[in-house]
């Protein structure tokens, strides 16, 4: 699921809840369980009421919870600023240095922006205000590397099927000259001279 469709998913959740659950709703209930005056009914009912507060107690956890993994999914600890700084970037630095043509311009031009961006004080203040580093870095990384990696692998892979192509439409047009009684002896000329 998307996280943003997780998100109103639980907030709703929330407002249901905190909705229906006021306290003065609840003081309302008790009231009107009292005045039935029946011990037995009002144990039962204020049992029931008991019931539907844990429950709502239950859920109002659960979405806590969520929220909280949500938000400690996007936040970097020092550590993981520490390694993107020391390790990740130097990496991606020889990468590219061993890249050629136009999208290396582009993808050097990418990395220096990450690199402007990748401080411990840009980090904790960006996350402060809710961005979400992984999601915004990550996601342009990940596709970086991966147009990368796949045109290394599409230019041997055009070049070989390219290769192929002409091969084969040789052998097409040395088939068309056998057909040819005098263009296959003109041909024989040539290769014997």
């Amino acid at each position: 699921m998307d996280i943003a469709l997780e998100m109103i998913a639980l907030s709703t959740e929330l407002a249901s809840i905190v909705g229906k659950k006021s306290v003065e709703a609840i003081f309302d209930k008790i009231r009107t369980v009292k005045k039935k005056g029946n011990s037995d009914e009002i144990i039962g009912n204020l049992e029931e009421i008991i019931s539907e507060l844990i429950s709502d107690k239950n859920q109002l956890i659960h979405i806590s919870q969520a929220y909280e993994e949500h938000i400690i999914s996007q936040k970097i600890s020092d550590d993981e600023i520490n390694y993107i700084t020391t390790s990740i970037i130097p990496i991606l630095e020889n990468l590219l240095a061993q890249s050629e043509g136009q999208d290396t311009i582009k993808m050097q031009q990418g990395l220096d922006l990450i690199k402007q961006i990748v401080s411990k004080e840009t980090f904790n203040i960006m996350q402060i205000l809710g961005f979400d580093f992984k999601h915004a870095v990550g996601a342009p990384l990940t596709e970086l590397v991966a147009s990368l990696i796949t045109s290394k692998i599409s230019n041997s892979n055009v070049r070989a099927l390219d290769l192929q192509v002409l091969e084969q439409q040789r052998e097409i047009e040395y088939l068309k000259i056998c057909q040819d009684k005098e263009a296959y002896q003109r041909l024989l000329e040539v290769f014997n001279k």
